[in-house]
């Protein structure tokens, strides 16, 4: 590690893998060294490719050691984070989206189904890339120009739901309809043209530059674009009493099932930032303790929080940790007053609780007044614990790339190395320098967006997911001391 990693602007990629990844299996007539084994010694028909090789053939920019520069200005990660926030990217990365409300019904049968333990009654959004604003992607519906985009959004607009981003229009089921039926008709083949779901930061969405420029970069590319909104965020009205939390994946699964349902053949990845990064670990854990993990092909994590516990003693004990946790609680504690109709119902959620949220200045203590309880569990402590991803990095059994870096404002740096070196399916590159998740260059991009783009289109162009990936029989076990805490 550099003698002083939290200061500067060039920038090194440190990487942490096992010593014998995950095998890919590629497909036939593909360009690139293998290793043309399978278990049976045949090496005519069955290609192999392990995933580090994968990246440092496809994605060189995190190979170990691999540099790059960040902008020069910002030479700490708390003046990359601060910039973000105040800078004007209201005409950066054009990217124009579709949002389709979801709704979740109180006689749906999925409420019932083993499969969604945990779903409830209420609606979620996603936000679907239709294309950019100069018409140059390729990846365009009939009103992917500016001017007929606005003019359709005031006539979308009900007074059911609030105004969107001035990027995003409200679409109807015809609409949808017709954008799914553009994606199977898309000039590449099935396999060729993955989708892409983008999980947010906690109250995030594509009002944040970072999620607008991946959805760019994955365009670029030929990809399709999805943008999944947890409830009450990137204006989502919350319509059913509850909070999503970091447990919360039933809305992630119900939408992965459709569009699996709706496209079988094609390749499906999940990109998560920040509390994203949280939702889209507990949910491959989840899948992968059911053996349901084929349906998403990879997954990438920015700048996520391993362990909440770390991150809230970060945040609490330096100073501009406190600025950010302050600004956290203020976001949360507004969705609460913005939904109140709907959350003063529930007795530890009245009026009165949440007019004194505005006085609350930390996202523990807001945890432990309102987020525990929706959850089900009777402290803040209890709950962080429980929905941190370093409690299961181990069960991970879906191809994962693990971004962040070690000058995070906001989560700190405590990462999972050792799980990382024990666990074959995990890449985890961790910089130098970048905040949470800015990664700021010259010009304003965000330096991870390219990476992303190159690690997804990698999986689309080379590896065959009608074949299984070899994990050399990876499984973790907890063999002792089951009776008093069970993790594995």
């Amino acid at each position: 590690m550099s003698l002083l990693p939290n200061w500067g602007f060039r920038n090194t990629v440190h990487a942490t893998h096992s010593r014998e990844t995950i095998k890919l299996p590629l497909k036939q007539n593909n360009n690139v060294e293998s290793n043309r084994t399978n278990r049976d010694g045949n090496d005519d028909n069955f290609n192999q490719i392990p995933l580090t090789e994968l990246i440092n053939q496809r994605v060189p920019q995190i190979r170990n050691n691999a540099k790059h520069c960040l902008s020069p200005l910002l030479f700490t990660g708390v003046l990359q984070n601060f910039y973000v926030a105040q800078a004007n990217y209201c005409q950066s990365f054009p990217v124009l989206f579709g949002r389709k409300v979801y709704q979740i019904v109180p006689d749906d049968p999925k409420l019932d189904s083993d499969r969604y333990k945990h779903l409830h009654a209420g609606q979620f959004s996603v936000d679907f890339a239709i294309g950019l604003e100069n018409n140059q992607s390729g990846n365009i519906v009939v009103d992917g120009i500016k001017d007929q985009f606005m003019k359709r959004a005031k006539e979308t607009l009900t007074d059911d739901y609030p105004e969107v981003h001035h990027c995003c229009r409200y679409f109807n089921d015809g609409e949808m309809n017709q954008l799914f039926d553009t994606w199977s008709n898309s000039d590449c083949t099935d396999d060729e043209r993955g989708i892409v779901v983008i999980v947010p930061a906690l109250a995030g969405g594509i009002n944040e530059p970072q999620v607008r420029s991946l959805a760019q970069h994955l365009l670029s590319k030929g990809k399709h674009v999805a943008v999944l909104n947890c409830r009450g965020c990137c204006r989502t009205p919350i319509t059913t009493p509850y909070l999503t939390s970091g447990l919360d994946t039933d809305d992630l699964r119900w939408f992965v099932d459709l569009l699996h349902l709706r496209f079988p053949k094609q390749k499906i990845y999940l990109v998560g930032v920040s509390f994203g990064g949280v939702l889209i670990t507990n949910y491959i854990c989840e899948e992968a303790d059911v053996g349901n993990g084929g349906m998403v092909t990879s997954v990438v994590s920015i700048c996520k929080p391993e362990d909440f516990m770390n991150a809230d003693h970060h945040l609490t004990t330096t100073y501009f940790g406190k600025i950010f946790d302050k600004s956290t609680a203020f976001s949360l504690s507004k969705m609460l007053k913005n939904n109140r109709k709907v959350l003063s119902h529930l007795d530890f959620c009245g009026e009165k609780e949440i007019k004194e949220s505005c006085k609350i200045e930390s996202g523990r203590e807001f945890a432990d007044k309102f987020t525990c309880k929706f959850a089900g569990f009777p402290s803040a402590d209890s709950y962080l614990m429980a929905a941190s991803p370093i409690m299961r990095t181990l069960k991970i059994k879906t191809p994962m790339l693990i971004l962040n870096s070690l000058d995070d404002p906001i989560i700190g740096s405590h990462y999972p190395y050792f799980d990382v070196l024990h666990n074959p399916y995990l890449y985890m590159a961790t910089c130098d320098l970048g905040g949470h998740y800015a990664f700021v260059q010259n010009g304003g991009d965000f330096w991870y967006c390219d990476v992303v783009a190159d690690f997804v289109d990698a999986f689309d162009d080379l590896v065959d997911s009608n074949r299984d990936i070899d994990d050399a029989g990876f499984h973790a076990k907890q063999t002792d001391f089951r009776e008093r805490v069970m993790l594995y």
